[in-house]
């Protein structure tokens, strides 16, 4: 892929975690489902969520009012996996009301649609 291309990806994935993290800070579930792709798994410490589940599970914390954290991004890293595809890695933050922070590594692996760029496998 030229440059220019690797650019755009890069640039178009990061304007996607910032949204997502936006949407994620307002408590917009309607709009956070927009961000995964719909073949979208979640690899935790617990084994693969599917899209539904994961995305029940954030209602679920949504519903509850707890304090969910403010979402952050740093350290990310793009890279193009060949045409259609691209991963991104980082720190993921959660700041919580009491100034407690929750820090891990992310690994995302994207694909292109008609509507963007979509998360496919996340792995936190």
């Amino acid at each position: 892929l030229s440059p220019s291309l690797a650019a755009d990806t890069g640039q178009e994935i990061r304007t996607a975690l910032g949204y997502f993290a936006q949407v994620w800070n307002e408590n917009d579930l309607d709009a956070m489902q927009g961000y995964y792709h719909k073949d979208f798994v979640l690899v935790g410490k617990n084994g693969v969520v599917a899209r539904d589940q994961h995305l029940e599970n954030i209602r679920a914390l949504v519903d509850d009012g707890g304090d969910r954290g403010e979402l952050s991004h740093s350290g990310l890293v793009v890279r193009e996996l060949g045409e259609g595809h691209a991963l991104a890695y980082g720190q993921i933050h959660l700041t919580f009301k009491d100034g407690s922070v929750l820090e891990s590594g992310f690994t995302t692996v994207y694909t292109h649609t008609p509507f963007g760029w979509k998360a496919l496998l996340t792995r936190n």
